[in-house]
């Protein structure tokens, strides 16, 4: 297999009803499969394509990144075969787009590891964000100002923390940075210990401290039961130009392997 992972900064991502897939198949099948969209999404797809080229070693790939709204884009303009999304589309964005949930994601916030504060209410949290609680103090933790920490504009991610935890609302804290990819969120949080911010759960390491939200600690257990409040669905996008082969590498994502795949790459698996 041919991977060629062409990767861009982020966006946000998509939502619908699912399609109907069928068992992947077992004919030899050849082509090349494009695709782009959400940063977060895009890794998890090359390492399905990866998978998929070995049972499929004539089907190659382009996986660029770009955000999820680019994803949706180019499927609508028939510039990619998949979009990749990881958020909910709105009505006018999934005019002519399947939709299909490949996995679910928890938008996870973090803190420094010697930050005290371990449980927020989804209301403390909205009040951080929008410059309404502005000191640890006020939550029992240190007497310091809090640094809020976000992701650009056109990230899923972000789109999907907006929607979830701002009630759509736009932070406004004084002391907001914005960051362009988890990566540098995390590295940022783990290294100051004022700051707070958020990762999808798949993107998580041991260098932070996760923040319980209204009491549920987020995990693949609260996130599969619906218990934790902040989740998302990680989406691939089809169209009336994607070429039929899409389809197959969608049986496969959605198959026992491809699932499985989800699951070891620390996503919660849809099947």
């Amino acid at each position: 297999i041919a991977a060629l992972c062409l990767v861009a900064c982020g966006t946000p991502t998509a939502q619908l009803a699912p399609l109907p897939i069928a068992t992947p198949s077992p004919v030899a099948l050849t082509g090349r499969l494009t695709f782009a969209g959400s940063t977060t999404v895009q890794p998890l797809v090359q390492k399905l394509a990866a998978a998929f080229g070995q049972q499929q070693p004539g089907v190659m790939f382009e996986i660029a990144a770009g955000g999820s709204v680019v994803g949706i884009t180019a499927v609508q303009d028939g510039t990619a075969d998949v979009g990749m999304a990881s958020r909910e589309l709105s009505a006018a964005e999934a005019q002519g787009i399947t939709t299909q949930r490949i996995a679910s994601d928890a938008l996870v916030v973090i803190v420094h590891p010697q930050n005290t504060v371990r449980t927020l209410t989804r209301a403390q949290l909205r009040d951080i964000y929008l410059g309404k609680i502005l000191r640890w103090s006020a939550l029992g933790g240190a007497d310091t100002p809090i640094i809020v920490l976000q992701r650009a504009e056109s990230s899923g991610t972000r789109g999907a923390f907006d929607e979830l935890a701002l009630a759509k609302g736009t932070a406004a804290a004084p002391q907001l940075v914005t960051l362009a990819t988890a990566g540098e969120i995390q590295s940022r949080t783990a290294s100051d210990a004022a700051a707070i911010g958020y990762v999808g759960f798949g993107n998580l390491d041991a260098t932070v401290q996760t923040v319980a939200i209204d009491g549920v600690a987020p995990s693949p257990a609260t996130v599969g039961n619906q218990q934790y409040p902040l989740v998302r669905p990680l989406s691939l996008l089809t169209g009336p130009l994607s070429i039929p082969l899409a389809q197959d590498f969608l049986a496969f994502v959605l198959s026992p392997a491809g699932q499985q795949l989800v699951t070891e790459d620390g996503w919660v698996a849809v099947r």
